[in-house]
């Protein structure tokens, strides 16, 4: 809304826009609205705010339509419309919203409605803060990062935890296959010298059959070099599978992935370094263990060929230029780890900004901001290829005295070499069969030297390549110890599992029948404090409403609740999680957040998750058994959510969309936001838990629907704990929990009251 009051358009189109902002807040919003000569277009199921409208047009959902002109004291049918005369339910609907914009009157808004006008009794208030309290401290998602080395260890404890396990084979496979590469290459370059000396000798029969060794040789090979990459990739998707399981046991286990996104101290792209960044590191670590074998056993294996071609003193000449080359090429080398890291941190936002933009699409077109879009996604793709200029320039110039070190140089060490082989062999020049041995050892000589620095190249080649791959490895391994952290940090109740047996006051026990908060105190990740020793009992049949204003805690004392945020002092008692067979209600705490979740799949798996299919079949057996024995499972869970879906009037889903309930679309494209927070409120009747925490899941509904939905909970047994704006909800709650934005009266202040 503040957007809206900086740009002073002549018409505004507000989408239910202000439906989690309190009844007064939306008045003031409007009435500045006017104030301002902004002609409005609202999307709203709140009766109050025609108060501020001159035309309400009623759409019924099937087509028809009609406009009301409002008048000083009611609204009148002035407008034409097709309105059917036959109703059906969705119809039905509509016109009770109708009704209920039509009976409301300017001086007859909400906030003077019955359903606010109660008699308060105050149970219990916050303490006063005194002026040297210090209040606990919310642990961030931190730990001391490990060195390199031992992050490395770590990888390879969890790529090859035994030498004898699947990966450890091929990774044997792939040492056998290099060796014998190596041990073809030798023969290839003994084979090259032989060849010269069987053409100065002539001899034809020696020659033939050389040909056909060749020819073997050849086929050889031809099956090594396809195998080695063959095994080299199976060795990456291995690994990559490995490590991936490895990473996703802890993500996906305490709501570690919550933690990581929003309790960290700095910004984690989790899904950038499960993704790309893991796929990439995995490849160039099977590729790096080749690349890291075949120039070891390359130089042990040439270099005892070099000794006995030329004794000591060639071993010594070419083991001192790859010191030197190597010394100075490292001194050279610039820091590709830091690089790579960065690269792959700025390809991560990069991909953010487009998926962001993709989530975001109508509200960006609605406001018409795709040339400021462009501008933010053009930023940061200039940020990503500036650096990547930087570092392509930076390989350039280390690729040019990469080559000149270990492919240019090395030949006039290689003619040296040659020199000193020729001054000291001994044997008759003039003979035929001298001049053939002289010339298969020279070339086999070359071809020994050419080899020996190949391998030396290869050799700092790892050194590059393991600088860019230690950037990888840090940012796959911070996260990982980040998880860890997660597991293990004090105050969460995911943590208290594994850790019962410790002494602390800081505790989240479970209990068969009660929510209790006891001294609680509710702190943000950035420690403000929100609610202090909040003290409360919420037993079944007695459900509690949480008011205050936007930012005053609402959401915040549920996600202590539910355990993402820590329980930093106090002690929180609720029900287990689990289903007991013998009590007719689902789990024990079930939750509705105030943004819809549609899961992927299908229309029942709206319905039935967190469960699966197999699970939710057994859940309602349990449940909704009806005694006869009945071997279609699929039915009778069928039959339930059918009888749900009606209840929360959404049943025209089966119809509307092709498939029932095996329809498998993107949920969060294909429905509204008030079909959504019904499909929400669906699920928490499939689970039938004891107590559900209901944070403003109904904003966008109608008036009507709103109050069938709670009414059904509290059929149901269900006690609700809700946060909500609006005051109809009043009289389905027993409590009413008040919060207090501690920037506004300098205390973190709360009430608990009864509702007469």
């Amino acid at each position: 809304m503040a957007r809206l009051f900086y740009h002073k358009p002549k018409f505004a189109i507000l989408d239910e826009c202000t439906s989690a902002v309190t009844t007064d807040m939306e008045e003031r919003f409007c009435a500045k609205v006017r104030a301002m000569g902004t002609s409005c277009i609202t999307i709203s199921h709140r009766p109050a705010l025609v108060a501020f409208h001159d035309v309400v047009l009623s759409l019924d959902g099937e087509g028809g339509w009609s406009v009301q002109f409002k008048r000083e004291d009611s609204l009148l049918n002035e407008g034409g419309g097709n309105m059917m005369l036959s109703e059906t339910t969705r119809q039905s609907d509509a016109m009770a919203v109708q009704r209920a914009f039509a009976t409301t009157r300017k001086d007859s808004t909400i906030s003077n409605s019955k359903a606010q006008s109660y008699i308060g009794e105050v149970i219990a208030v916050s303490p006063s803060e005194g002026h040297n309290v210090t209040h606990p401290f919310v642990p961030q998602l931190q730990r001391d990062p490990r060195a390199l080395p031992l992050r490395v260890a770590a990888m390879f404890k969890v790529l090859i935890p035994t030498v004898l396990d699947k990966q450890g084979a091929q990774l044997l496979a792939v040492a056998f296959l290099v060796v014998s590469r190596t041990w073809i290459s030798d023969r290839i370059a003994s084979l090259n010298g032989t060849t010269v000396k069987f053409v100065l000798e002539q001899d034809k029969a020696a020659f033939i059959r050389l040909i056909g060794v060749s020819v073997l040789q050849s086929a050889a090979s031809s099956f090594i070099a396809p195998s080695l990459r063959h095994l080299t990739a199976r060795l990456a998707l291995g690994w990559r599978i490995r490590l991936t399981q490895h990473l996703l046991k802890n993500y996906l286990r305490n709501n570690a992935f919550y933690k990581v996104f929003n309790m960290s101290s700095k910004k984690i792209d989790a899904d950038q370094r499960i993704t790309q960044d893991l796929e990439k590191l995995t490849t160039d670590l099977s590729g790096l263990v080749t690349g890291m074998i075949k120039p070891s056993v390359d130089i042990l294996w040439f270099t005892w060929r070099m000794k006995l071609l030329t004794g000591r003193r060639g071993v010594a000449i070419l083991y001192a230029y790859m010191l030197l080359g190597l010394g100075f090429l490292r001194a050279v080398t610039p820091e590709f780890g830091d690089l790579a890291s960065r690269e792959q941190q700025l390809e991560g936002t990069f991909r953010f900004m487009h998926e962001r933009l993709r989530a975001h699409a109508e509200s960006v077109a609605f406001f018409g901001g795709g040339s400021r879009e462009k501008a933010m996604v053009e930023s940061k793709f200039k940020e990503l290829l500036d650096h990547s200029l930087s570092l392509l320039k930076k390989k350039w110039l280390f690729g040019i005295l990469d080559d000149f070190t270990t492919k240019q140089l090395p030949h006039n060490v290689t003619w040296g070499l040659s020199l000193l082989y020729a001054i000291e062999h001994k044997g008759d020049r003039a003979l035929i069969s001298t001049q053939g041995e002289l010339a298969h050892a020279l070339r086999f000589l070359a071809s020994v030297v050419s080899q020996s620095f190949l391998a030396f190249g290869d050799i700092l080649e790892l050194h590059r390549k393991f600088l860019e791959l230690s950037g990888g490895i840090n940012r796959i391994f911070e996260l990982e110890e980040l998880l860890d952290a997660a597991q293990s940090v004090v105050g969460y109740s995911a943590a208290s599992e594994a850790d019962t047996q410790s002494p602390s006051k800081w505790r989240d026990f479970n209990s068969e029948d009660v929510i209790t908060f006891s001294e609680v105190n509710i702190i943000t990740p950035a420690q403000k404090i929100l609610a202090r020793e909040l003290t409360c009992d919420i037993v079944p049949g007695k459900s509690l409403l949480v008011t205050g204003p936007n930012g005053s805690g609402k959401s915040s004392v549920f996600r202590v609740l539910r355990g993402l945020w820590p329980i930093t002092s106090g002690r929180i008692t609720k029900p287990s999680q689990h289903v007991k067979e013998d009590v007719g209600s689902g789990c024990g705490v079930f939750y509705v957040p105030q943004r819809p979740y549609t899961c992927l799949g299908t229309l029942r798996d709206q319905i039935i998750y967190p469960l699966s299919f197999e699970e939710a079949e057994l859940r309602a057996l349990k449940l909704y058994r009806e005694g006869e024995k009945s071997s279609e499972h699929t039915n009778i869970l069928d039959m339930r959510l059918r009888t749900i879906l009606e209840n929360v009037r959404l049943s025209y889903l089966l119809e509307r969309e092709e498939g029932g309930w095996d329809a498998n679309l993107n949920w969060e494209d294909t429905l509204s936001l008030g079909e959504q927070q019904r499909l929400g409120m669906a699920r928490l009747f499939f689970h039938k838990p004891k107590f559900a925490i209901l944070d403003e899941c109904t904003n966008a509904t109608s008036v009507d629907v709103e109050e069938q939905l709670y009414r059904l909970a509290k059929d149901m047994g269900i006690t609700v704990v809700t946060s909500s704006q609006r005051p109809a909800l009043i009289p389905f709650h027993a409590l009413e929990l008040r919060l207090i934005d501690g920037e506004v009266l300098a205390s973190a202040a709360n009430r608990l009251y009864s509702v007469a």
